[in-house]
């Protein structure tokens, strides 16, 4: 009887301990990983929400470029730092979803090393056209490229990145035969678009902002079920009748696995409320297009699994191997 009520006891002063941390969380700065360079659309919405989301906290979130290896070198950073949420990341579908499927050895195991706590935003994909090629449509795009295989090339941020197998997940869609010319940017394509020798890309409307205003290129059909606020007038994968090309961009953030669920929670639950902002709201999707979600962990991770398992497919189906 006394060895059974020490045991009591003792379940009663860790269950005690857990909930007294679950309160008390965060003490301290939280370190949240961008798994990329500083400077890209990822790093700015991260600092952007990361301003708010400090209020909803309490504590400052300290953000600590990590790039390298598709975001891949970032997110296995995480995958073996403490589970206590005081380092989370900040990342999206291409270490979570793509790169373990890229790359033999990344280090994580997405579904056993991670613990999902909430989706960040979505954004749609823009299949955009150089300017002067003469096509204002899928349709047209379709039958132009048809009567021309293999004449027309599409830009990537690099091979096995999100747009180039937004590009492939086109070409499978519509059977067209159009060639991936992989760049370390789209920024360094601008001037293949504009002497003509690249006609087509993939990107977020972020992406592409300043090259749409100086009239380089045009938007010609978006992966999202809804209009892009910036580009209204063009249609969505459902309105142009190929819904296989619907996808989203999307940010995530993950804890290293065994982060108590009281923690995961106060992460979810604050960041929820920030994203609620009206401010901050149209701020995202004003400037960067991207709907703030706030999904629950547990959300996060059938959704993740859904990507894993998409994106694997087309990884495989192209015999694709990480550099």
């Amino acid at each position: 009887m006394k060895r059974l009520a020490k045991l009591w006891l003792l379940a009663a002063c860790l269950l005690a301990h857990a909930v007294a941390f679950g309160q008390d969380f965060p003490n301290r700065p939280i370190r949240m990983v961008v798994p990329f360079p500083a400077g890209g659309s990822i790093d700015t919405v991260a600092r952007t929400i990361a301003q708010q989301w400090e209020n909803s906290l309490g504590q400052r979130i300290v953000i600590d470029n990590r790039g390298g290896a598709g975001g891949t070198l970032g997110t296995r950073l995480v995958a073996q730092a403490p589970s206590d949420g005081y380092t989370i990341l900040y990342g999206n579908a291409g270490p979570l979803s793509i790169g373990p499927h890229l790359y033999s050895k990344v280090g994580y195991d997405l579904f056993k090393d991670l613990a999902p706590v909430t989706q960040a935003t979505s954004a749609p994909f823009i299949l955009f056209a150089a300017a002067a090629l003469p096509v204002n449509s899928v349709s047209e795009l379709v039958a132009y490229a048809k009567e021309r295989p293999g004449q027309l090339n599409f830009a990537s941020s690099g091979i096995g990145s999100g747009l180039h197998l937004m590009g492939e997940l086109f070409k499978s869609t519509t059977g067209v035969n159009i060639v991936h010319v992989p760049f370390k940017g789209l920024s360094q394509a601008i001037p293949e678009f504009a002497s003509g020798r690249v006609q087509l890309a993939v990107s977020t409307v972020a992406g592409m902002a300043s090259y749409i205003k100086a009239g380089l290129m045009k938007g010609i059909v978006s992966s999202g079920t809804r209009r892009s606020p910036q580009l209204p007038d063009v249609p969505t994968c459902v309105e142009a009748g190929i819904p296989a090309f619907c996808a989203s961009s999307w940010h995530a953030i993950v804890a290293p696995a065994g982060t108590p669920k009281r923690v995961v929670l106060k992460l979810q639950q604050t960041f929820a409320a920030t994203v609620q902002n009206p401010g901050l709201r149209a701020q995202l999707m004003t400037r960067e297009d991207m709907e703030p979600v706030g999904s629950s962990p547990e959300e996060l991770a059938r959704f993740l699994r859904t990507e894993s398992d998409k994106w694997g497919k087309i990884v495989k189906a192209l015999g694709l191997k990480g550099e």
